[in-house]
């Protein structure tokens, strides 16, 4: 529960929304930080107790009323209205107020208020609403001007469409003293267009500035064509059509769609900045896996000299074999789950593809007890701390599917950790595998709060908002069902959900194909860890996380090359001068100066068009690999380093120096 309660304060405290907690009679208990932050307000106490309609002005109290009591009784509502900070600032909210039942889902106990800042979002509707207002006003008022010039294209005769638009007379426009209306920068212009037209007999069709009588500049579309009669020209019609307000309109659209693709633009940085910020704790979770996996191949050597001189018996042969397996099958199931996390992190890099359903999937043949086995592993922690017993039924037999390791693992991880979320402490819950013909059906079944059967149709949608018992909030953002489905759909299967009802327990069933003929063996693969380089590389590593440096320098180490470690840009450009490395490994997000002004400087030193610089970042786009190319980096390795990639490019640069 206090786990749950620090979950809850921090979400609201996340949220860039005021939120809200009051009592079931509207009083305010109480409120987020950054709603304090929203609305101006330096101390909640005084506000704490009040009325929440009363922090309102008069003619939005009706709505808030309203909303209070609909809560209170157990039904949501939302409404729009304006409501000054505390400051005086304006602002207009959209709210939103929704009940919160006790632990049971039973009745009543509070009331949430989400309210968001949508001021600009309201000004910029405002504005184009106003801007279509003036343009329908200006067409309904404006007609257009109708003009008429002579076969040599001087204007003569009556023009009252010209003078009422213009204000000049007879007099002044006669000839080509229609010229003294346009704006004096585009005289020339406009001349140079309409003889030509004139000496072509062609269509004319320009845009200028015209002085309207008021004195303002239009801008008018223009469009005359020529009138023929035996033969020859014998006038020319005109129209003029003030498009000022369109042109108006046009860039405002323009300036508001540049806005949003800004705002995209913002999006795509949040998400590569916390791709960055969560891969950097990732790089010495790494590098001390390869240290076990070194290491533990050293004390290996060691034994085996160590029996030449002295003789072990069984029983010391028996654990040193047992605890050797214990490490290494830890150390898989570390590096399993680090894989698994790093493609996780992956796909926070394209939003737009997981939400149009653009997921890609790495497909490989595989035993589908080893996917099973993957989310029973992931699962345990959440079953311990539930106090849960799963049991895990398996066929004798294997079952080969054509699928992607890591997300048909996160769909079983997600119905066990769902089953085990929603059972009562002490639940049983069963994972059953069976082949039926040429599909294998995969449940997982708990006997936990149940689903009422008008909302099982409704639980793969996303984000639904389910009542009675589902309401019991257990974490999440909601999207994990609907996860499930449509990576079960892109493996060509199916799943459904089933229940006798609310506390009769859940049931989901999970049909993929499986693969009928047997694949050919596959060849025994490749050791995964890093082996020695010959002969030694002498090797800076530049890195402010000082564990990911120091440990990736004793790794390197251990492949028997010379290292030296630097933890921010000056040093590492000084280190570079005194050291003279063959591979400098730099990050870029680095104080004092950053990798790539501090690999400007390398290049400039004596040593620095020999050595082969290599960008080490989580930074990892396309852009981020063009600036790095730019700034003189060989090679761009994104974090967390994978070493059998950087084992084979420092085999390169060894071969290549022999």
């Amino acid at each position: 529960m206090r786990l749950s309660d620090e979950f809850s304060g921090g979400l609201m405290d996340a949220t860039p929304d005021c939120v809200k907690v009051l009592d079931l009679d509207g009083r305010v208990l109480h409120m987020n930080i950054p709603g304090l932050r929203a609305m101006e307000i330096d101390d909640f106490r005084p506000l704490c107790g009040q009325e929440w309609q009363g922090l309102w002005p008069a003619d939005a109290r009706g709505d808030i009323e309203r909303s209070v009591a609909r809560a209170a009784g157990g039904e949501g509502s939302s409404f729009q209205a304006y409501c000054p900070t505390a400051k005086g600032t304006p602002k207009w909210w959209e709210v939103t107020v929704s009940p919160v039942r006790d632990a049971e889902g039973g009745p009543v106990v509070r009331l949430l208020s989400v309210s968001r800042d949508v001021t600009e979002r309201k000004q910029a509707a405002d504005h184009l609403r106003e801007s279509a207002e003036r343009y329908r006003a200006a067409i309904a008022v404006i007609s257009d001007v109708i003009w008429t010039n002579s076969a040599d294209g001087l204007m003569e005769g009556e023009q009252c469409g010209w003078s009422d638009f213009t204000g000049q007379s007879h007099k002044e426009y006669q000839g080509q003293g229609w010229l003294q209306a346009i704006h004096p920068d585009d005289v020339k212009t406009t001349l140079e267009a309409w003889s030509h037209a004139v000496q072509q007999k062609s269509l004319f069709i320009f845009e200028h500035r015209v002085r309207r009588r008021d004195g303002q500049w239009r801008l008018c579309s223009i469009r005359a064509v020529p009138l023929w009669g035996d033969g020859a020209v014998r006038e020319w019609v005109g129209v003029h059509i003030d498009i000022t307000e369109r042109k108006r309109g046009e860039e405002k659209l323009r300036q508001f769609a540049a806005d949003l693709s800004e705002a995209d633009h913002r999006k795509d940085e949040f998400l590569a900045t916390l791709a960055h910020e969560l891969r950097n704790p990732l790089a010495p979770i790494r590098n001390g896996l390869q240290l076990m996996k070194l290491a533990d191949g050293r004390r290996a050597g060691g034994a085996r000299s160590a029996s030449a001189g002295a003789q072990l018996d069984r029983r010391q042969w028996r654990d040193r074999r047992g605890q050797q397996a214990t490490i290494e099958k830890a150390r898989s199931m570390m590096e399993r789950q680090l894989t698994q996390m790093v493609r996780l992190v992956d796909d926070l890099m394209d939003a737009s593809r997981i939400n149009l359903g653009k997921l890609e999937l790495r497909k490989e043949r595989l035993p589908l007890a080893s996917v099973v086995n993957s989310a029973v592993e992931a699962s345990r922690p959440l079953m311990g701390q539930m106090g849960h017993k799963l049991t895990v039924t398996l066929p004798e037999q294997p079952i080969i599917v054509d699928a992607d390791m890591t997300r048909l693992a996160q769909v079983f991880l997600n119905l066990l950790n769902n089953a085990a979320k929603y059972s009562d402490r002490g639940g049983h819950i069963r994972l059953n595998v069976e082949s039926q013909g040429s599909e294998v059906v995969v449940t997982v079944k708990d006997n936990g709060i149940g689903i009422d059967a008008d909302k099982l149709p409704q639980v793969f949608e996303m984000f639904t908002q389910l009542g009675g018992t589902f309401e019991r909030s257990q974490g999440g953002l909601g999207i994990g069902l609907t996860l499930v489905k449509r990576l079960v759909d892109m493996h060509g299967g199916s799943v459904e959900a089933k229940s006798d009802g609310p506390a009769l327990g859940s049931e989901f069933v999970v049909r993929l194909p499986v693969v009928l003929e047997a694949s050919q063996p596959q060849a025994s693969r490749v050791a995964d860890g890093p082996t020695a380089t010959k002969p030694s590389l002498r090797i800076l590593i530049v890195d402010d996380n000082r564990d990911g440096a120091d440990s990736l320098s004793e790794m390197l180490k251990m492949m028997g090359n010379d290292t030296r470690t630097a933890y921010d840009g000056q040093q590492g450009v000084d280190l570079a001068g005194e050291y003279r490395p063959d591979v400098i490994l730099l990050d870029i997000g680095l104080p004092k100066l950053n990798g790539y002004e501090a690999c400007r400087l390398i290049r400039e030193q004596l040593n620095g068009k020999r050595v082969v610089l290599i960008a080490m970042t989580g930074w990892g786009q396309d852009e981020d690999r063009r600036r790095s190319r730019e700034a003189g980096f060989d090679h761009h390795m994104v974090k967390p380093l994978n070493p059998q990639s950087l084992v084979r490019m420092l085999s390169e640069l060894v071969v290549g120096r022999e």
